[in-house]
């Protein structure tokens, strides 16, 4: 390729290539240059190749528009470092591996932090709720393991040997690594905000029910998405009911709240005839007088979310913490219950609860 620099635009005077893969990178190559003298016209003189190879380049009567934003020059300055965005470069195996470890980093902290961030934001789970974050993680999962295949293909052009034989070694155990991490944390919080956003149809199963009387609310079983109304419902049908006996396994810690708020305006109480644990728990604690039968028990645990650790759980278990203090409860209390992993459940005495401020009094 033969360039001319013509006042207000760069010529192309002759191209000459082996394939239109080679012409489009020797064009890409008359571009950078262009923007790096500051010309947004690139002109192709008649002769310098056929009518059909120039429109295949991107050339309308000889002529192609030179872009100037940002993300050009950005490109232009991988390219000429020796490191293109999508495919090997002459860049050393050194610089090779420093900026594409950093972009690959960069690109799996953007594609799994979506997925807290979407868990814990504000509002009902919308179907962007679930392809938003899964587009995220997809594209970024997949960036991340391009770019450790091209510091595969630096290593085998620019190294020998056992040099070359570590890097495909360690390449492989971080294929697999980040392979490993879409399978044990996107997948599983993904399926769990297409629950959600489904309906929750096997944690929708709570039964409420009101006592002939029209002074008690029983409330049995798991929470899901539409189980706040549930209660709503039957509170407003029931202006009579004063307390609100409560049972369950737990469930999404949402509904739960809300439970907790509207036995709170109510001003009800609240009593635990069997067992309550979990989220079942939060909702309790919105009576304004606590009680629980002998038998009776409450199971505490920490929050937790598929797919999510503890680091990702660190705030909202922070705020549950406070919560339970703000509940009246006492700040060992909370602790102690805060600090029981979530695959575990802490199932305290009646002693231990009264001593808590959990519950005011045990019924016998």
């Amino acid at each position: 390729m033969r360039l001319r620099h013509a006042g207000e635009r760069l010529e192309i005077e002759r191209l000459a290539a082996r394939s239109t893969t080679l012409a489009r990178r020797l064009v890409a190559f008359a571009e950078r240059t262009a923007r790096a003298m500051k010309i947004r016209e690139l002109r192709l003189l008649p002769d310098a190749t056929s009518s059909d190879g120039a429109a295949a380049l991107g050339f309308r009567d000889g002529v192609k528009r030179v872009s100037g934003r940002w993300w050009h020059r950005m490109l232009d300055h991988l390219e000429n470092a020796g490191v293109p965005l999508l495919r090997d470069g002459s860049a050393s195996l050194d610089q090779t591996l420093y900026y594409r470890g950093i972009w690959a980093a960069i690109a799996l902290l953007v594609g799994f932090g979506i997925i807290p961030l979407t868990v814990f934001s504000p509002g009902d789970v919308t179907l962007l709720h679930v392809v938003v974050p899964a587009i995220v993680c997809t594209v970024g999962t997949l960036f991340a393991l391009w770019q450790i295949g091209l510091i595969v293909q630096a290593a085998r052009r620019g190294s020998r040997g056992l040099v070359a034989l570590t890097i495909l070694v360690v390449a492989a155990f971080s294929a697999v690594a980040v392979g490993g991490l879409f399978y044990d944390r996107a997948l599983p919080s993904l399926a769990e905000l297409w629950e959600i956003y489904g309906g929750d149809e096997e944690l929708g199963d709570l039964e409420v029910a009101t006592s002939n009387d029209g002074t008690t609310l029983l409330v049995d079983g798991a929470y899901g998405v539409g189980s706040a109304d549930l209660v709503r419902r039957a509170l407003d049908s029931n202006p009579r009911v004063r307390r609100v006996v409560l049972a369950g396994p737990g469930g999404r810690i949402g509904p739960a709240f809300e439970i907790n708020r509207m036995i709170r305006e109510r001003r009800l109480a609240t009593h635990v005839e069997s067992g309550c644990a979990s989220a079942c728990t939060i909702a309790f604690l919105g009576g304004t007088d606590r009680s629980i039968s002998p038998t009776g028990r409450l199971g505490f645990h920490q929050g937790s979310f598929p797919g999510l650790g503890a680091n990702d759980m660190f705030e909202s278990n922070r705020d549950m913490r406070r919560f339970l203090v703000a509940s009246g409860v006492t700040p060992a209390f909370a602790k102690r219950a805060i600090d029981t992993p979530s695959d575990e459940i802490w199932t305290p005495t009646p002693q231990e609860l009264l001593a808590g401020k959990v519950v005011n009094r045990i019924n016998r």
